[in-house]
């Protein structure tokens, strides 16, 4: 019976100590992994958008359905026109079914009333922003241009990510060698790495085709 126990009280004693010594392992590790910096790193470019999504909206009434039709037909194939002039092809122009409704209210003007929404999708960004500015002269031709606006994109943002993506790691390194120097230390391997958000924004409102390209990375460094 004791000599059961004595070789119980052996192997609980052989486990407790190589748990010891499995936490005592775990806590060195834990603490070398303790020692790090952790960096930022920027890299920003202004780019030229590639991508112009020009919309524009008209609104017609008439107090006859049938005339409606016809002043909204007019009226496409003038806006159509006034852009032809100005250099954009036949596929770069879409035009929207127009919404239409009926203002059954007996103080109202008109009876019938339509929106049309019409659009340029196109490369051509410098003919958007100065045709864009000269909707005014439709006016001649009864057609009053409630809405437009236009959105300028980067559909090749791809191009750039790589070189700026390298740009912040290299920045972020350069910060992470500067303060292990500082400090005494020395950078060991890569820890942790968070790419972060290619944040694109309007360089300023005069210039809403230049686009501001921002990305901020954040790595991780062990000190050595």
């Amino acid at each position: 019976m004791n000599k059961n126990i004595k070789i119980i009280i052996g192997v609980a004693g052989g486990v407790l100590l190589l748990l010891a010594l499995i936490f005592m392992s775990s806590a060195r590790g834990f603490s070398n992994q303790g020692k790090y910096v952790e960096v930022k790193g920027l890299s920003e470019r202004i780019i030229k958008a590639d991508r112009a999504i020009w919309t524009m909206n008209f609104d017609v009434k008439s107090n006859d359905s049938t005339d409606l039709y016809r002043q909204i037909a007019t009226q496409v194939n003038g806006v159509t026109n006034f852009l032809k002039k100005a250099g954009f092809e036949a596929g770069e122009i879409n035009t929207s079914p127009a919404s239409t409704y009926q203002d059954t209210y007996s103080g109202s003007q008109y009876r019938y009333n339509a929106r049309v929404s019409m659009s340029v999708y196109t490369d051509k960004i410098d003919l958007v922003k100065t045709t864009s500015q000269e909707t005014l002269s439709l006016i001649e031709d009864g057609i009053v241009v409630s809405d437009s606006y236009v959105s300028y994109e980067i559909d090749d943002i791809n191009t750039y990510k790589p070189e700026m993506l390298s740009e912040a790691i290299e920045n972020a390194r350069t910060s992470a060698e500067q303060f292990a120097k500082d400090s005494g230390a020395g950078i060991g391997a890569l820890a942790r790495a968070n790419q972060g958000v290619f944040d694109i924004s309007e360089k300023d409102p005069a210039s809403p085709e230049m686009k501001k390209v921002r990305l901020v990375s954040t790595l991780r460094y062990l000190l050595n």
